[in-house]
């Protein structure tokens, strides 16, 4: 929610150091309002903002905060503090150089490594303190709410089993935390898989240390180290909200592969297998988030898409088909690619986006009603089944080396709207002795939120009502293409120049009936 009004983040996230320096920062806002963003996700480095111990630079917050007002863009402010990526570049100089009061992870052979271990309470302390002065000069400075997210670190965890520190291997034979246990017990019948099956073993124990609650198996060093970065964020998530109490969120390198060991991620961060730890031992964390670079999407975002999680993805790679998807199956309140600049001049993004733009008042209004679904081919699947009210959609995806992807809402019992590229779509009645068909079919759009017909479709474009055919919006470009064709024996000849096709989402209004 803001301003008291819903909110969907049409976002993404801008490479990791282009908001270092104003200079370089000032054109990129507007760049990326043309691409038709309505939000984006920006690093602040402790490192920049302070410098010197109690010495706070607020020249970049501001610049950030004043060139997203400027193009009407809303803020996710990403604190790379003691941890980004499982590693500590982003922390200040004279933090790096005190290993001795900022102690850092150990190996197993006793190597203290460039990463800030979790277990040091003064990096804790300090890194929570810097990231409350941010957070209430942010509450002075952005009267407009500009500013309407926080993720402190990113990516968070450490690429070993457990911190071989002494006070962490000393923590590890200790009693597991009564707050654990009592959420452990509370939410027993719900608990994902990976964390009910280790505590299976044990039968349930409620007391004892790590090892005798989880056994001695990677899992209990992994929720062990889950533990402590989750209560050392959460401290300073509480700290920050304290001064200025917005959102937060935390994101996750997830796994790799399902045999992954910890370790071989990042341990620590809140991956799937682990969202019960985090959720127990972070209670000022609002929502947990996936980084997704791998290609099974749909998979990922349901395991993150709870009852206690809304989904946000603030890390994907700039497949805009799965914005649709994630928006108009899982509820989701935020689609954001990394390194967004990237994807200015690809023209299918930036109009998808667009398209975006135009339905999210439909999006905010039937999410979480069951009378939308989203579709996206993924991994050369060829179709989707669903049931919608009295009717089955079958969805056959087309071309399969260009994207298809859509949103279908049923508006009224026999009314659908789909938004999409790249399909044909079947109406089937549900109703016992009776045949369902498509009567009528408009392409258009909305203008304020306000339907324009642009035309009605019938005949060869739709086989004469027997199918939605999702064409898409046809646009052509300033790129001529010459066609070459050559016969045996001749020299080439060039057929007369054209202009280049793009296909992008287009919206269409469907009247179906029953007999």
């Amino acid at each position: 929610m803001v301003n008291d009004n819903p909110f969907i983040m049409i976002a993404g996230e801008v490479h990791n150091s282009s908001a270092s320096t104003i200079e370089y920062m000032k054109p990129l806002f507007p760049k990326l309002k043309r691409m038709n963003l309505n939000s984006v996700f920006v690093t602040l480095a402790w490192e920049q903002f302070e410098p010197k111990e109690g010495v706070y630079d607020y020249t970049l917050v501001d610049a950030i905060i004043e060139n997203a007002k400027k193009n009407d863009l809303k803020v996710c402010l990403l604190w790379f503090a003691s941890w980004k990526n499982g590693e500590s570049s982003y922390t200040p100089l004279w933090v790096k150089k005190d290993t001795k009061r900022f102690f850092r992870v150990k190996t197993k052979e006793g190597k203290a490594i460039e990463t800030m271990s979790p277990f040091c309470e003064a990096t804790k302390i300090a890194d929570a303190k810097a990231f409350a002065i941010l957070m209430k000069h942010v509450k002075e400075v952005d009267t407009a709410q500009t500013v309407i997210l926080m993720q402190p670190q990113n990516e968070v965890g450490m690429f070993q089993d457990i911190d071989y520190n002494k006070v962490a291997l000393d923590l590890y034979e200790k009693e597991v935390p009564k707050a654990l246990i009592t959420y452990l017990k509370k939410n027993k019948k719900h608990l994902k898989d990976y964390v009910r099956n280790t505590w299976a073993k044990s039968k349930f124990k409620t007391t004892g240390t790590w090892k005798e609650v989880f056994g001695d198996t990677p899992e209990a060093k992994a929720f062990f180290t889950t533990w402590q970065y989750a209560t050392y964020i959460n401290y300073g998530a509480k700290a920050g909200r304290k001064a200025y109490n917005l959102p937060m969120m935390v994101n996750s390198w997830i796994v790799q592969k399902p045999e992954d060991l910890p370790g071989m991620y990042p341990n620590g961060g809140p991956v799937s297998r682990v969202m019960d730890i985090w959720k127990a031992a972070a209670p000022d964390i609002d929502i947990l988030s996936p980084d997704i670079y791998l290609s099974n999407f749909k998979e990922i975002i349901a395991m993150y898409h709870r009852d206690d999680n809304p989904l946000l993805v603030p890390e994907s790679k700039a497949e805009v088909g799965r914005a649709f998807y994630a928006f108009g199956e899982h509820d989701a309140i935020c689609f954001s690619p990394f390194g967004i600049e990237d994807a200015a001049d690809n023209f299918v993004f930036t109009k998808s986006y667009e398209v975006l733009n135009e339905v999210q008042h439909l999006v905010k209004k039937y999410q979480g009603t069951g009378k939308m679904h989203a579709v996206l081919q993924e991994n050369g699947d060829t179709y989707k089944d669903f049931y919608m009210g009295d009717w089955k959609v079958k969805v056959m995806y087309e071309k399969p080396n260009e994207p298809s992807f859509g949103i279908i809402i049923q508006e009224n019992e026999n009314e659908f709207l789909v938004i999409g590229m790249n399909m044909s779509i079947y109406f089937y009645s549900e109703v016992k002795n009776s045949i369902g068909y498509i009567g009528q079919v408009f392409e258009g759009g909305y203008e304020n939120e306000k339907w324009i017909t642009t035309r009605m479709m019938n005949g060869d474009e739709t086989y004469h009502n027997s199918r939605l055919r999702v064409f898409g919006r046809k646009f052509k470009t300033e790129k001529d293409i010459v066609k070459i064709t050559k016969k045996e024996g001749e020299p080439d000849a060039y057929s007369p120049s054209t202009k280049e096709v793009i296909t992008t989402p287009g919206i269409y209004k469907v009247i179906t009936y029953i007999r």
